[in-house]
C-alpha cells in the first residue's frame, strides 16, 4: 500500500512541476505574442482603410453638370 501512496505524491509533484512550467513559459512569451498580434492589426487595419478610400472616392473627376 505505501507504494500507492509514493506513486501518488510523485505524480502530484510531477504534475505541480509541469503545470509550473507552463505558466512560466506562458509568461515569458507573452510581450512577442502580443506584439506580433499588434503587427498584424496593424497591417489588417491600414489595408482596410486603403481599401475603403478607394471604394468610396470617385473613379474620376468630371465637368459639373449645368
Amino acid at each position: 500500500m505505501k507504494i500507492f501512496i509514493r506513486i501518488g505524491i510523485g505524480v502530484s509533484i510531477a504534475l505541480n512541476v509541469f503545470v509550473f512550467v507552463v505558466a512560466a513559459y506562458g509568461l515569458l512569451t507573452q510581450e512577442k505574442r502580443i506584439s506580433e498580434n499588434r503587427s498584424y492589426m496593424e497591417k489588417v487595419i491600414e489595408s482596410e482603410v486603403i481599401k475603403q478610400i478607394k471604394f468610396m472616392m470617385p473613379s474620376s473627376t468630371g465637368t459639373v453638370v449645368k
